[in-house]
């Protein structure tokens, strides 16, 4: 089981080439859109981010706090540098599609996704700095993301206040709140050697948890993706697009600012992920199912884009801001 899950980190980009196969196989012949996969998707965050929590020291949480020139780009890039370029695309590739227009608009106005944190412990990126930048972004969406999305030119966003605290709570704080008290009870019982030897695995967990979502998102929209190839292959030049520029523009900035790696690649990060569950629940409740249909391909080719980033520019990128 341990050789797995450092298997599993090692190679993570063979485990999702595999899992999305089997996902769209299984879901041409399995109804999954009866499947209110809600709780998978819970369970699954649950597993990106424990783990990472776990080994995460909590008390360098305050001092991430004042990393204040990082936590404002960060969050600069990811409201305002995300939505410029969303904007870009919308009046572009979807100029003729308002539905997917709408929907490339989401994902710039509604950005710090949650799984930065995941994703930042697999890319050896500082977990710390990305666990606050999560809180403070989540925070800052209902205020920031009507307005972006207004001015962007789509419809303003009603955002429920009482349902962005329960996200708060569920992917966010209770995954701390138990990572912090598994790493303090195993190091009071088994010592620190002991949480060193074991911390390597929980990558290996955390992997698992993106397996689950990629397999469930494939499965979802399999039937769409092959009844409208075009539109597919249409989101699917969009979204690469806007994660290309999202990274050169992060990557030059970080350079500028002299981020070393673990910090650089937050930036980076941060400037490229987006909230998934908050812009799918809004699409689902308000919206058209074009823009639904836009959305469900998104966390398929973040999963893949942010593999992409990490595994494959990840070295160069160390190289050329210094590890």
């Amino acid at each position: 089981m341990k050789r797995i899950l450092l298997q599993i980190k090692k190679r993570l980009y063979l485990y999702v080439a595999v899992d999305f196969i089997v996902a769209l196989i299984i879901g041409l012949y399995f109804d999954f859109q009866r499947i209110n996969i809600r709780a998978i998707s819970l369970l699954a965050v649950f597993l990106m981010l424990y783990p990472m929590l776990t080994g995460m020291v909590v008390e360098k949480v305050k001092k991430a706090g004042r990393n204040y020139r990082l936590i404002s780009l960060t969050l600069f890039f990811a409201f305002f540098m995300a939505s410029a370029t969303a904007y870009g695309l919308s009046r572009t590739i979807f100029i003729n599609e308002p539905e997917l227009a709408l929907g490339i608009i989401l994902v710039g106005a509604i950005p710090c996704s949650n799984m930065l944190i995941g994703w930042s412990g697999i890319a050896d990126a500082s977990v710390e700095d990305a666990l606050v930048i999560a809180v403070v972004g989540l925070l800052l969406i209902p205020l920031l993301s009507p307005v972006i999305v207004r001015i962007s030119g789509g419809p303003i966003i009603p955002i429920d206040t009482k349902q962005l605290i329960l996200n708060l709570l569920v992917y966010i704080l209770v995954p701390l709140a138990c990572g912090y008290f598994t790493r303090r009870e195993i190091i009071r019982r088994k010592g620190m050697p002991y949480f060193v030897e074991v911390k390597q695995y929980f990558p290996g967990v955390s992997a698992i948890g993106i397996l689950l979502i990629v397999f469930f998102s494939v499965a979802k929209v399999a039937p769409k993706a092959i009844q409208h190839p075009i539109v597919f292959f249409q989101v699917t030049a969009g979204l690469f697009i806007y994660y290309l520029v999202q990274t050169l523009l992060a990557v030059a900035t970080a350079k500028l600012f002299r981020f070393d790696y673990s910090r650089g690649m937050i930036l980076i990060l941060g400037a490229t992920a987006s909230s998934q569950a908050i812009s799918l629940a809004l699409a689902a409740t308000m919206f058209g199912s074009m823009t639904v249909f836009a959305l469900s391909f998104k966390p398929i080719l973040q999963v893949l884009y942010i593999m992409f980033l990490i595994y494959a520019l990840g070295p160069k990128i160390k190289k050329f801001l210094g590890p």
